[in-house]
């Protein structure tokens, strides 16, 4: 037994890539306002990374990849990246390689072409990714085919052509908009130029919405609209038509066709399982939850204060209760949707400062998680050492960072405005106990029907383990390492049986899967000590 402890000990450094509940600083500089690194464009390498972004646009493909586009604080940066987080590497796609406050190349509206490229812009671009897999953009502050301000152009980036086409909007900054007619779709329709949003959702009809954000300096809207993409065309669905208009709350968890939320910008947004859309607080200094029903088109305030101002969470870490809440706050713009419809914010920032803590919220329970962070802003960071995790690591404080979520339900985070623009990605894995969930498969979907009995062991092993089964239909067992990169598949023969397994792989931490129909039935990590 000593001699396991001694070599566990050894092996730390490969443990403790990948432990529940903890960050790992991945990539990027610990340091604000790198200037980035372009190398050849469209070859992924271990020495690109995007300059300090704040508030650019992001997106994650059916793929599991990550792109953002834009950003900035000190200058508008027009670079399309892409993030592949199986080899931890960035690849430079599109874009003028660094410089900033470029105009952008509109082409023919509708037509795609691969000299298009949208202006420099940063402040919050609203983004969609559709059903089949093309990126979408809509607005921020930057530039126009001539002119700086605030847009009201919509984008559609096609993967496979690496093309850019301009849809619709104008080309020119700060437009009025054109609302129409309520709930009454017309091809002249467009939403009012705006910036600093990120309540953006994809519905299973593969509509495009977007509720809220900031019109110009001094004025800011709760109006939500749908875009959709079959007949190009834009509806403007519910809210009022006119800027800083006074909220109506109704009754805490009472759904009504006059409730509508308070104005706001750059705030968490999650799409439920039934297509309802949730939003948490954002300027003014909130932390009001809603959800809208598509179907009944109402809205419902699901919980906190109509006053924003609170500026201390309410909650011990790891303990849920219905009465937590976190503390008011904006620009927590880096979110995720967990299975079981569990949501996750991190960071923002408030009239008393700017937080680095992790909340959960759980739709069916109605409560709120602190997964990991203090109550309180302005807390000190540490990043440790890169590729390994900590229980002592924690991101700094930030606002405007951007969040993608990995095919195996690991929260990444990419910069953001911490003393300065940031261009630092780190990795959470969430400890399923923190909040407890249920159900099986944090990045694939559940096998519900399954009463599968799985087991592997030994675990600490050599390289030879036991696989014991007993499945509902064929499966397959799947281990990957600690980036998510595959290292063996294998096809189970039967549904039910034991199997010997021989690994050829170095010591170290690693994960293990088995899949039925494409959905998880069984999932746990493998220790491989030499």
């Amino acid at each position: 037994m000593k001699k396991v402890v001694i070599v566990l000990l050894l092996l730390f450094p490969f443990l403790a890539n990948a432990q529940m509940g903890e960050w790992t600083w991945m990539n990027g500089d610990s340091t604000a306002n790198s200037l980035g690194h372009f190398v050849t464009q469209g070859i992924f390498s271990p020495s690109n990374n995007p300059p300090g972004l704040y508030e650019a646009c992001q997106w994650t493909d059916k793929e599991g990849n990550f792109w953002l586009f834009g950003g900035g604080e000190q200058g508008h940066h027009n670079d399309l990246w892409k993030f592949n987080p199986s080899i931890n590497q960035w690849a430079w796609i599109k874009g003028s390689g660094g410089l900033v406050d470029q105009p952008g190349i509109y082409g023919t509206q509708g037509i795609p072409s691969p000299t298009n490229n949208p202006g420099g812009r940063m402040h919050g671009p609203m983004s969609w990714v559709d059903t089949s897999g093309n990126l979408w953009m809509f607005g921020g502050d930057g530039l126009g085919s001539i002119g700086d301000g605030i847009l009201g152009d919509l984008w559609k980036y096609t993967i496979s052509t690496n093309e850019w086409t301009w849809m619709k909007g104008p080309d020119t900054v700060n437009s009025a908009g054109i609302w129409g007619a309520i709930d009454f779709e017309n091809s002249t329709n467009n939403p009012q130029a705006r910036c600093e949003n990120n309540s953006t959702w994809t519905d299973s009809n593969n509509n495009l919405w977007l509720f809220g954000g900031e019109g110009s300096e001094i004025t800011f809207l709760a109006d939500l609209w749908k875009y959709n993409i079959s007949t190009n065309n834009w509806t403007w669905i519910k809210g009022p038509d006119s800027a800083n208009a006074v909220p109506v709350f109704g009754t805490k968890g009472v759904p009504d066709i006059s409730n509508n939320p308070r104005v706001r910008w750059c705030y968490s947004a999650w799409k439920a399982k039934n297509d309802d859309l949730w939003i948490f607080g954002g300027n003014y200094m909130g932390n009001d939850l809603w959800r809208y029903h598509i179907t009944t088109k109402e809205w419902t305030w699901i919980g906190g204060d109509s006053n924003p101002g609170d500026t201390v969470a309410i909650g011990a870490q790891c303990n849920s209760l219905i009465t937590n809440i976190p503390a008011s706050r904006g620009e927590n713009r880096a979110c995720w949707t967990r299975n079981c419809d569990n949501f996750v914010f991190f960071g923002g920032g408030s009239y008393a400062g700017v937080y680095n803590d992790l909340w959960n919220y759980n739709v069916s329970n109605n409560e709120w998680t602190l997964m990991n962070g203090s109550n309180y802003p302005n807390q000190p960071n540490h990043y440790g050492i890169r590729l390994v995790s900590s229980p002592y690591n924690i991101p700094s404080l930030r606002t405007g960072s951007l969040g993608f979520k990995d095919n195996f339900g690991n929260l990444w985070m990419f910069g953001g405005n911490g003393n300065g623009d940031l261009n630092d990605m780190w990795r959470y894995v969430p400890d399923t106990s923190c909040p407890h969930i249920s159900c099986l498969g944090e990045g694939i979907n559940e096998h519900s029907n399954s009463k599968s009995e799985i087991t592997i062991y030994p675990s600490p092993t050599s390289g030879t383990f036991t696989l014991q089964y007993n499945l509902s239909s064929a499966g397959s067992l799947r281990i990957t390492d600690v980036l998510g990169r595959e290292v063996y598949a294998y096809n189970l023969p039967n549904r039910s049986g034991q199997e010997t397994i021989s690994l050829q792989l170095g010591q170290g931490i690693y994960f293990w899967q088995v899949l039925q129909e494409h959905s998880v039935s069984a999932k746990g990590k493998l220790v491989i000590i030499k």
